[in-house]
């Protein structure tokens, strides 16, 4: 298993009055920031009925990893994000060209709706620590970006309303996280993931290939057959 840092991180969010949809679907935001150690509120869907309007607020926190190392198929990634305080909104991952898109531009107010709704990364996740790190498994969707592009950008928001696109009436659901940039570097944010075994793939004599480094002093990744079959 191997490991890769979030190079960058941090959120987005506006709140201001309005519809749902002009909202949700708002090019830019009212503040960013990825200098915070982290954000009791990274993932967050807020509405309350206001005095003859509706206001809203969405969140959505933005991760960069550097995946120009990763060349070789990936057999699973976790991506392990460290909670803090609240934890009332379930989150999903999905696909984002935040930061410039190779994480070489800081997060700015426009990334608030660089991402793909369409394009998840990883299922629903209904339960979050507060006290140490989540883990959300990533989809081979995920997998193949890792392996194929130099940079994997990662939006992590409300599930139930924002990535639904469902309106709120009068809710308030949260998620803390901590970012790249906090001061304790046991709580950076990372994914950790599996490269593929090469060469022979499947098992001889039960032994499965992962677990074979030779076949006759032939090592695993130059065999293509065994005995001719």
């Amino acid at each position: 298993m191997a490991t890769v840092y979030a190079g960058n991180s941090g959120y987005v969010y506006r709140y201001a009055a309005g519809t749902w949809s002009t909202i949700r679907n708002n090019s830019t935001g009212n503040a960013s920031s990825d200098t915070a150690y982290f954000s009791l509120t990274a993932a967050r869907v807020f509405h309350t009925a206001g005095r003859g309007s509706d206001v809203f607020q969405i969140v959505r926190s933005f991760f960069y990893f550097d995946t120009s190392g990763i060349t070789g198929t990936l057999s699973d990634a976790t991506l392990k994000i460290y909670g803090v305080t609240s934890g009332t909104a379930d989150i999903i991952a999905v696909k984002s060209d935040a930061m410039g898109g190779d994480g070489g531009t800081a997060l700015a107010l426009t990334d608030y709706n660089n991402l793909d709704f369409s394009t998840a990364y990883s299922a629903e996740l209904a339960t979050w620590s507060t006290s140490g790190y989540n883990d959300i498994t990533l989809n081979a969707t995920a997998l193949a970006d890792m392996k194929n592009n130099d940079a994997l950008i990662v939006c992590v928001i409300e599930y139930d309303h924002d990535y639904l696109d469902s309106a709120p009436s009068n809710t308030v659901n949260s998620t803390g996280m901590y970012y790249d940039a906090n001061k304790y570097t046991v709580a950076d944010p990372y994914i950790d993931y599996t490269v593929a075994a090469s060469g022979y793939g499947n098992a001889v004599n039960g032994v499965a290939a992962a677990s074979i480094g030779k076949v006759d002093g032939v090592a695993t990744a130059n065999i293509e057959k065994v005995i001719g079959v």
